[in-house]
C-alpha cells in the first residue's frame, strides 16, 4: 500500500470520511491503482468502490460519500433478509471510547505496516510450504500491538483480561480483512510449484539436448590449438557439473534460456519478476548491513563519508 503522504488531499478527505463513517466495527482498506485512482473494498459490500485523484468537480467527494452510505444501506438490507431464518446472536457489550480509541490506533498502525506484514507472511508461506502457521502468526501480531497500543495510553486505566480479548478480536478482524486470504496463499504454492516442475522438466530436456549435439569442429594452429578449443567448448555447451538451476539456466544459450522463459504463463512470469526484485532488495538490505558493519568497525564519522561521496559527485 502507499503511504499515506502520497494520496492527493482530496484521496486524504475520502480516507477520513471512511474512517470516521465506518468507525471500529466495519473493516476497509484501500490502495491507488496505476491510473492513481483510489481503490476502496468495505467489508459486506460486494463490489470495489473507486474515486479520482484531483477531480475537478467539487461535489465529488459528496457523490462519493453518498455512494459509499447507498451501498452500506443495501448491504445491512441484504444481510438483514439472510439472516431472517438464523438465530439472532447475542451482542456483545458495546466497546468505551477509550478502547475504541486503542482500536483505532492499532488499525492505523497496520495500514502504515500493511506492505511488510504482506511480504512477511508471503515470505513465510513459501518458507514453510504451507498456510497452517498464518493464523497465529496473525494473532500473535495483533496480540502485541494491542499491547503496546494500551502501555502507549494511560498508565493507570485497568483494561480487564477479557475487554482485551474483545479489541484484540476487532482488530483482527480488521487485519484479515486487510490481508491475502488463506485462499490466496494456496494458489501461490500451487502455482510456484507448477512453475518449478515446469521449469525442471524444460532444463532437464534442454540439457539432455544438448549433450547429444555434436561438438564443433574448427582448424586452429597448433599454438593455439588447445586453448582455444577449450574456451570454444566453454561457450558452446553449457557446464553440465553444477546441479543448481540458477547456474545452468545462466550456463544456456540467450536464444535457449529466452525460448525456455516463453513456456511461462503471464502470470508465472510476473511472479518471477517480483521474486527477482525481492531478491534484489535483500542482497541490497544485506550490502547495506555489511557497509555500516565497517563504518562501526573503522569508526569512521558519518559525516566525514557523506562529504566525501559529496565532493566524489
Amino acid at each position: 500500500m502507499f503511504r499515506q503522504t502520497m494520496y492527493s488531499k482530496y484521496q486524504k478527505r475520502v480516507i477520513k470520511f471512511l474512517t470516521d463513517l465506518l468507525g471500529t466495527e466495519t473493516p476497509f482498506t484501500y490502495e491507488k491503482t496505476q491510473t492513481n485512482h483510489l481503490k476502496v473494498l468495505i467489508d459486506g459490500v460486494p463490489k470495489p468502490m473507486y474515486t479520482g485523484s484531483t477531480p475537478s468537480d467539487r461535489k465529488s467527494i459528496d457523490n462519493f460519500m453518498a455512494d459509499v452510505k447507498r451501498e452500506l444501506k443495501a448491504s445491512k438490507i441484504n444481510h438483514s433478509l439472510d439472516d431472517e431464518t438464523q438465530p439472532k446472536p447475542q451482542m456483545s457489550e458495546p466497546v468505551d471510547e477509550y478502547h475504541d480509541r486503542i482500536v483505532q490506533s492499532c488499525v492505523k498502525t497496520l495500514r502504515s505496516r500493511l506492505g511488510m506484514l504482506k511480504s512477511q507472511e508471503q515470505e513465510k508461506v513459501l518458507e514453510n510450504r504451507s498456510v497452517d502457521g498464518i493464523t497465529d502468526h496473525r494473532s500473535e501480531v495483533v496480540k502485541n500491538m494491542v499491547a503496546l497500543a494500551s502501555q502507549a495510553r494511560k498508565p493507570s486505566t485497568y483494561i480487564k483480561h477479557q475487554e482485551i480479548k474483545s479489541i484484540e478480536n476487532m482488530v483482527l478482524k480488521h487485519l484479515k480483512f486487510m490481508m491475502p486470504t488463506l485462499a490466496h496463499y494456496s494458489e501461490l504454492l500451487e502455482s510456484k510449484s507448477k512453475y518449478k516442475k515446469n521449469i525442471n522438466d524444460t532444463t532437464n530436456a534442454v540439457i539432455a539436448a544438448t549433450k547429444t549435439l555434436p561438438k564443433p569442429t574448427i582448424q586452429l594452429d597448433e599454438s593455439s590449438k588447445t586453448e582455444s578449443t577449450e574456451t570454444l567448448t566453454e561457450a558452446t555447451v553449457p557446464s553440465m557439473s553444477s546441479t543448481s538451476l540458477t547456474a545452468d539456466l545462466m550456463a544456456m544459450q540467450i536464444n535457449s534460456r529466452i525460448n525456455l522463459l516463453r513456456n511461462l504463463s503471464k502470470r508465472q512470469a510476473l511472479q518471477l519478476i517480483d521474486d527477482i526484485e525481492q531478491a534484489m532488495a535483500l542482497n541490497r538490505e544485506q550490502d547495506i548491513a555489511a557497509v555500516v558493519a565497517l563504518i562501526k568497525e573503522k569508526g569512521v564519522p558519518l559525516e566525514a563519508i557523506i562529504e566525501r561521496l559529496s565532493k566524489e559527485a
